[in-house]
């Protein structure tokens, strides 16, 4: 029984022996390198797509918040130039009409419209630097959660 055990042994020795396979040959190192490469391209290009649109996003919502400042801006142009029309008309009513010397004289300011002492550009400008803050700190925010649940994930 020993014999035939030993003889079996030996023929399953001289079997493995005699083929040879290597698994760290340099096509296998090079498919590995090449797929870990483009993973990591794969990702990076995944990224700058999110980031690319993310900033789009941004510019899409600063132009329409500037629009809607200067759409503003401009009404408040117009209701400033239609009042003035208006006190002129009634300022020469008045004088014309009183014989006494009186003259009316105009008390607002000339110039554009301001509001806390800021034009429509300047408040635009704080606008939009205010809604990158917030959207920056949520996109922070909200990828140190996840990269949190992943670690905690990771050690249960």
């Amino acid at each position: 029984m020993q014999k035939k055990l030993l003889t079996i042994f030996a023929i399953i020795v001289a079997i493995v022996f005699s083929f040879s396979v290597c698994f760290a040959t340099e096509d296998v190192l090079k498919d590995a390198t090449n797929t870990v490469r483009d993973a990591v391209n794969n990702t990076e290009g995944a990224v700058e797509g999110a980031m690319h649109n993310a900033g789009d996003a941004v510019q899409d919502s600063a132009e329409k918040a500037k629009n809607t400042m200067e759409n503003a801006g401009n009404k408040i142009e117009g209701t400033g130039n239609t009042l003035e029309k208006d006190m002129k008309n009634t300022t020469s009513k008045v004088t014309n009409t009183n014989n006494d010397g009186y003259s009316a004289t105009r008390t607002s300011t000339t110039g554009n419209a301001t509001f806390m002492g800021m034009n429509a550009t300047a408040w635009t400008w704080l606008i939009l630097g205010i809604a990158a803050i917030a959207i920056i700190a949520a996109v922070w925010y909200y990828s140190m959660q996840i990269t949190s649940e992943n670690n905690h994930s990771k050690r249960d």
